[in-house]
């Protein structure tokens, strides 16, 4: 069967999504027993979990490998960006309402809403869950690690159809750190005065940009949808050439009455058609073997990598051991093999390695796990 896997946040049994899902033949996996302590580990346990998950899922043979998606919202947003910059297997992901940028999120705009007396009571009421993260920063001028653990720090590194779903008037991650072509100059009337959901033109690296900016341009298209009825369903648009979309939904400014929306509503937005499509296109048609990703795979073969370290002292049958983490990405570069050619792949990881010779050494190692030499 195709899966959906729902990263971070369980997806309750009585959810539309779920019997959406369910009604077209897919199986769907998501977490379970759930805690909003989980959120303070966004970006170390929790990711590495929500990794783990997936490689699990992606072994049971009940399962088709090629036909893989990941779908999540907000925290469970940043998780399908994560994991779509991280793994390969995936045949799509969409992501709504994403935290794209957590030096923005969680080191600035959080903490910002929790010092004010007068911030807006529903982010208070979330602000607090997620203030652990910076626990995980303990350099907090670290500008290289907040990078590695945020997408528009890997935007480079997205090797499949990609659908970012955000509101105009979203509160709790604003938009900016989406895009900024759509974000008023203005916030709504029922915000606190010099309360900003603005991100910040000077903050370090590629901290300071939108993910619209650091995305391939010519691989990425943008949908501008003007809100007129809340309560009117829409179906998900995307191109067939352009594998990453973002879609944005334009409801207004900011409100401090508001979450992830200011204008409350039945409508949902249909993502049926969007799946089918990837489906049936399969791995073997919507993965790509982009540079980064590949940089990405032989870091974390050597055990370098800053998403998903290398735990020491633990079985070697365990994901989160470096032997695993090899394991993996044996298994996946294999199958893009398979759908394509051994030469191909050995293109893509040597113009990946630019001489490197860190980077050559490693790949060897893998060719020859993979009977290439």
């Amino acid at each position: 069967m195709p899966l959906i896997y729902v990263p971070h946040y369980e997806m309750a049994e009585d959810s539309a999504e779920l019997r959406r899902y369910l009604g077209k033949g897919w199986a769907v996996a998501s977490p379970t027993a759930f805690d909003n302590a989980y959120n303070g580990a966004l970006t170390d346990d929790d990711l590495v979990f929500n990794n783990a998950a997936l490689y699990t899922l992606r072994r049971m043979e009940v399962f088709d490998r090629r036909r893989i998606a990941v779908v999540g919202g907000s925290a469970g947003g940043y998780t399908a960006l994560m994991l779509s910059a991280l793994q390969m297997g995936n045949c799509a992901a969409i992501a709504t309402a994403p935290i794209s940028n957590v030096y923005f999120n969680f080191h600035q705009y959080f903490p910002m809403a929790a010092e004010r007396d007068d911030a807006p009571f529903f982010l208070k009421l979330v602000v607090g869950m997620f203030l652990p993260v910076q626990e995980n920063f303990p350099d907090k001028s670290d500008t290289a690690r907040w990078e590695a653990l945020s997408a528009v720090g890997l935007a480079d590194c997205f090797s499949s159809p990609l659908a970012i779903v955000h509101v105009t008037s979203d509160i709790l991650v604003p938009i900016d750190q989406t895009t900024r072509s759509f974000t008023y100059d203005h916030e709504g009337a029922s915000m606190p005065e010099g309360f900003s959901t603005r991100l910040p033109m000077d903050a370090p690296g590629v901290l300071g940009r939108s993910l619209a900016d650091e995305l391939p341009q010519e691989l990425t298209h943008i949908e501008h949808i003007r809100v007129t009825d809340p309560d009117e369903d829409s179906v998900l648009p995307y191109d067939k050439e352009e594998p990453f979309v973002l879609v944005i939904f334009d409801d207004g400014p900011t409100e401090a009455t508001g979450s992830h929306r200011a204008t409350a509503g039945k409508g949902i937005v249909d993502d049926i058609p969007y799946l089918e499509e990837m489906f049936s296109r399969s791995l073997a048609e919507t993965e790509l073997l982009m540079p980064g990703k590949l940089r990405l795979l032989l870091e974390r073969c050597q055990g370098d990598s800053v998403q998903l370290p290398a735990h020491e002292g633990i079985d070697d049958t365990v994901y989160g051991s470096l032997a695993v983490y090899r394991q993996e990405i044996v298994e996946e570069l294999r199958q893009w093999a398979n759908d394509h050619s051994l030469a191909a792949l050995d293109a893509a990881m040597q113009e990946a390695a630019e001489g490197d010779e860190a980077y050559i050494a490693t790949w060897r190692e893998i060719q020859m796990k993979l009977g290439m030499s």
